[in-house]
């Protein structure tokens, strides 16, 4: 394959790239994002703005892509401003615009857990937010002073998801898509010692039930380095044949012991299988 990453100078971005590199059935990686990068072996780094929609210096490349995976944002943070989320989503519906355009071609679109942020404060029983779960976008959280709700960001993710879905079927499966609600996957190594209630949004909290209450949700949405590779693999690569649509929604996170979040339909639809518990290595 033909894999073009966007975002490919951030957190995940960098992360697949190396994980592309040593894989024998990836043949080229274009990266492109808005800084430069040293790029690998088998990697072209490309300096574009995606909200440019006529910019060739990426549209040739996302034609020519069998693969196509979206980190690309204006602000990946739930702090992202309603201006910076409507960028983001313009990269996203300019991509779409593209894909597919010389061969048929796989986009997966890296979503969020704040797609559905708004279950945190819900009791929700295990395994029961999918892709046919009502959404709620925005996730609530602590700036260390008052509680802010993450709107812009999480519904951003979910009109990626929405538009993702929209452009596959308008193309009859040309385009083929799997959004990735990807859970807390930290930079470099990752560790589940270091997800903290302050990190998750908690910045400052002093009730101990809310303190508690949060970092259980954020814990239970970590996602291993080795499973987020293995993740966007799969999403990359599964044959979409026995799929409920050309595009499909799922949870991205690993198996981690009763959180919320259904895996079950990852399994199913792509293969997905990961290792990882963040309770193997933290008290719950």
């Amino acid at each position: 394959m033909q894999v073009v990453i966007t975002g490919a100078a951030g957190n995940l971005g960098t992360k697949l790239r190396q994980h592309l590199e040593t894989a024998d059935w990836v043949e080229k990686i274009v990266g492109i994002d808005v800084v430069p990068f040293t790029p690998g072996p088998k990697t072209e780094a490309v300096v574009a703005d995606l909200t440019k929609a006529d910019d060739e210096r990426w549209v040739r490349h996302v034609r020519a892509a069998d693969g196509i995976v979206n980190y690309a944002s204006a602000n990946p943070a739930p702090t992202s401003s309603w201006a910076e989320s409507a960028l983001s989503f313009d990269m996203t519906a300019n991509l779409l615009e593209q894909a597919g355009g010389a061969r048929p071609c796989r986009f997966v679109f890296a979503s969020s857990n704040h797609a559905m942020g708004g279950y945190r404060d819900e009791d929700v029983s295990p395994g029961t937010i999918g892709m046919t779960t009502p959404q709620k976008s925005g996730t609530r959280y602590f700036d260390g002073q008052i509680y802010r709700w993450g709107a812009a960001y999480g519904a951003t993710k979910m009109l990626g998801e929405r538009v993702s879905i929209a452009r596959a079927k308008a193309t009859g499966g040309r385009i083929t898509a799997v959004a990735t609600r990807i859970g807390w996957c930290q930079g470099g190594d990752n560790l589940p010692a270091t997800l903290s209630p302050g990190g998750g949004g908690s910045r400052g909290e002093t009730n101990p039930d809310e303190i508690a209450r949060n970092l259980k949700w954020y814990r239970s949405m970590w996602l291993s380095n080795r499973d987020h590779a293995h993740l966007m693999e799969r999403a990359l690569r599964a044959d979409a044949a026995t799929w409920p649509g050309p595009a499909i929604v799922i949870s991205g996170m690993s198996n981690n012991k009763e959180m919320p979040w259904n895996i079950a339909e990852a399994a199913e639809w792509i293969g997905y299988h990961p290792l990882d518990n963040v309770w193997d290595h933290l008290s719950p």
